[in-house]
């Protein structure tokens, strides 16, 4: 995953607005989404947000100033529940002043510090966890940014990213992902995008259609049928096409059909979860 002050400055600018795209929402559409995260009120998922956000600003500082912090090994359960229990007595608008406070001073840490989230492993790595990582599992919809930060970073360079992997590497991702070859992983994730790009379409042109339900599994096979052929060179080929197409309708989709529940559900799992599902 490409890591720059740029990104990472991006992505917290990105958290500043999370309240407010929390709170434009129904009392429903609220209700099923901390149902779907796991959270009993936004107040909790905040805490837990700002806990990692603490952790991570401790953890990141003293890397740069090389002070002898113990590496510490996380329970995540222990360490969330815990961040959830710190702050059950606080109000909302504490909670709210604190998440905002550190989201602030990480971004001032990474203003100063440039070379540290150029080259600094560790830097690297909780920035990307929690800030860019955290940003996508706790994402509520797709944003257009996050969207297109997703299609213009790390899927650009996903297919790179495999070929260099060892060869054993290689097989043992493939493994884990349950996919023969790395074609036919091409193959999902462009069926998904096509799949999507034609209900988008289908929806700009007219508002009330619905786009009917897929038996999952039937077209993960059909897709893999269909571009799984397609020789290395090829199908590399039209997964750069696919990816490029869908920028391009994520830049230009006006905001009344980008912002709408059902466009927005699609882009959260096929862009941005799906990364997650098959990141390297």
């Amino acid at each position: 995953m490409l890591i720059t002050q740029k990104r990472v400055l991006d992505y917290l600018e990105e958290w500043r607005g999370y309240i407010p795209r929390f709170q434009g929402f129904s009392a429903d559409e609220q209700a099923g989404f901390l149902k779907a995260q796991g959270f009993a009120s936004l107040h909790d998922l905040l805490a837990h947000v700002t806990a990692w956000f603490e952790e991570t600003l401790e953890t990141v500082v003293a890397a740069v100033e090389k002070t002898d912090r113990p590496a510490k090994k996380y329970d995540f359960d222990v360490f969330n529940a815990q961040a959830v229990a710190r702050a059950a007595s606080w109000p909302d608008p504490e909670m709210f002043s604190r998440f905002e406070q550190y989201r602030l001073k990480l971004a001032d840490f990474t203003k100063a510090h440039p070379e540290a989230v150029a080259e600094n492993k560790r830097v690297r790595n909780w920035l990307r966890g929690v800030v860019i990582h955290h940003a996508a599992e706790h994402s509520i919809g797709a944003t257009r940014f996050m969207t297109l930060d997703i299609l213009q970073n790390d899927w650009a360079e996903y297919a790179a990213g495999f070929q260099a992997l060892a060869p054993e590497q290689q097989a043992g991702f493939l493994k884990r992902q349950g996919f023969a070859n790395f074609r036919e992983i091409l193959a999902h994730i462009i069926g998904w995008w096509e799949d999507g790009m034609d209900a988008i379409n289908a929806i700009s042109k007219d508002p009330a259609y619905q786009h009917p339900d897929k038996d999952t599994d039937a077209y993960n096979a059909e897709a893999i049928a269909l571009f799984g052929k397609l020789d290395e060179a090829d199908i590399l080929k039209k997964f750069e096409s696919t990816r490029q197409s869908l920028i391009e309708l994520s830049i230009n989709l006006p905001d009344a059909i980008f912002d709408r529940k059902d466009v927005q559900e699609w882009l959260r799992a096929d862009v941005i979860e799906h990364y997650y599902e098959h990141a390297l």
